[in-house]
């Protein structure tokens, strides 16, 4: 099983909507190298690029794998605000169980991650123009401890 990190930029799309209005969503595999390690179940980060809005960068939601990496027929599933990706790159489906939008409900901004020694070296601050990225098991169990210890409890 590996751990997955797929990044948003809220220049193509609006991000936050996506993930508020779906619990299933879909995400693109631009580095379809990486398409025989997914498999149904595996955890995954998604990370909210600045997108023009300094300081906003960072991972907002965890989910599953809940479908393979595909190409499905286009649904229009998101609005693009910028130019909408070839129909032939596979998606994979997510079902999301944790959203976190803003540092008050518990997201993990990037210049938190970056004062994370195990984290501050994630691929997708050194590579930001990548879209999936797979963790290491030092970056999943440290990256899972941290969003666990974030998590706002009902009291």
């Amino acid at each position: 099983m590996a751990t997955w990190l797929f990044r948003g930029n809220p220049r193509d799309f609006d991000v936050n909507t996506y993930l508020q209005a779906h619990r299933d969503i879909r995400w693109y595999v631009h580095q379809q190298l990486l398409i025989p390690e997914m498999h149904l179940g595996d955890p995954v980060y998604i990370w909210r690029s600045d997108g023009g809005s300094p300081g906003t960068g960072g991972i907002v939601a965890h989910g599953f794998l809940s479908g393979p990496a595909v190409v499905r027929p286009d649904s229009d599933f998101v609005t693009w605000l910028r130019k909408k990706p070839d129909i032939s790159i596979p998606t994979v489906l997510i079902r999301l169980d944790d959203v976190r939008l803003t540092p008050r409900s518990g997201c993990l901004l990037r210049m938190e991650i970056l004062q994370d020694a195990a984290l501050r070296n994630l691929q997708v601050i050194s590579m930001p123009s990548v879209t999936n990225y797979k963790l290491t098991a030092v970056e999943d169990a440290r990256l899972a401890q941290v969003w666990e210890g974030r998590r706002l409890r009902d009291l």
